[in-house]
């Protein structure tokens, strides 16, 4: 059976094999709380996604703690999620164990270890910048080997990034980087010169997915957002 919506579609995953499976691993370090947020997703294809029947599950641990993760419906996506309480250690290696049915191979064993969290110390939130002014960014974090995106997004401009290199906790975005929106306006209305911006920094490992899967990606992030105004 398949549930169709929205163009994506979930199969059952009785008549597909380990081998012909595309898994999706994140796991993510929220700013504001002292968890690990797992998610996982199975597709065959680009829009179908596999739902896992009787006796399949899947489960993650790092840090001495456990969880199997919940199924999710939305839109036609299927996806499972579960937390790691306290598991937020730079280094910590997570695991994802995907259990098969009868007769098809399961896939226990695949890892990625944290990043050192960051945390955007400036530009505050609620302050406002001119395009034409220089956005001073400091950083908080401990040592890392790994380098961290500064990406910025909002209704009035053009979306765009830096990349920062290991070790920095400072930086500067130029006068003219937050470039006004190429969107075509919307007849009669006047598009805005002025509007929220986020400034999102993000800090990514890759890890090793296991060897049974056909192909995909399991990458441990964090993030640090926070929102100015951009005005002309």
């Amino acid at each position: 059976m398949a549930v169709v919506l929205a163009g994506c579609s979930t199969v059952e995953s009785k008549d597909i094999r380990t081998s012909g499976i595309t898994a999706n691993y994140v796991v993510t370090l929220p700013e504001t709380a002292e968890v690990a947020r797992v998610s996982a997703s199975y597709r065959v294809g680009t829009l179908t996604f596999v739902e896992l029947g009787d006796g399949e599950s899947v489960r993650s641990s790092g840090g001495g703690k456990e969880v199997e993760l919940e199924r999710h419906h939305t839109a036609g996506v299927t996806d499972y999620t579960g937390e790691l309480n306290g598991v937020v250690q730079a280094g910590t290696e997570i695991t994802f164990d995907l259990t098969r049915g009868k007769g098809d191979d399961s896939a226990p064993r695949s890892t990625v270890k944290l990043p050192e969290r960051v945390r955007l110390t400036a530009p505050l939130a609620g302050t406002t910048y001119s395009r034409r002014a220089v956005i001073p960014v400091r950083i908080a974090t401990g040592p890392s080997d790994l380098p961290s995106i500064l990406t910025w997004t909002g209704d009035c401009i053009q979306p765009d990034s830096l990349e920062l290199e290991p070790g920095r906790t400072s930086a500067t975005i130029p006068p003219g980087s937050l470039r006004p929106s190429l969107a075509t306006p919307t007849p009669g209305v006047k598009p805005p010169t002025s509007c929220p911006v986020n400034l999102t920094l993000t800090r990514r490992t890759e890890g090793t997915l296991d060897k049974s899967f056909k192909n995909g990606h399991i990458t441990a992030e964090t993030q640090s957002v926070r929102r100015i105004t951009s005005t002309p």
